[in-house]
């Protein structure tokens, strides 16, 4: 299991977005890190996935 380490990250929102987004996580029980962390590894897992299918696509088979 990979060691967990915790930075510091700063997010620019608006005071109306901080409070949607505090209202969002807070109606569905989430920590804002943990969702945070969460959606940005399923963005990177969807983007690898893509490039994948997009490297298998370029593919030429000849039979």
């Amino acid at each position: 299991m990979s060691e967990q380490k915790t930075i510091s990250l700063e997010v620019k929102v608006t005071v109306e977005e901080m409070k949607h987004i505090g209202e969002y996580c807070k109606k569905r029980g989430l920590n804002f890190s943990e969702w945070l962390r969460e959606l940005a590894l399923r963005e990177i897992e969807r983007e690898e996935k893509k490039k994948n299918e997009e490297d298998l696509s370029s593919w030429v088979f000849i039979i």
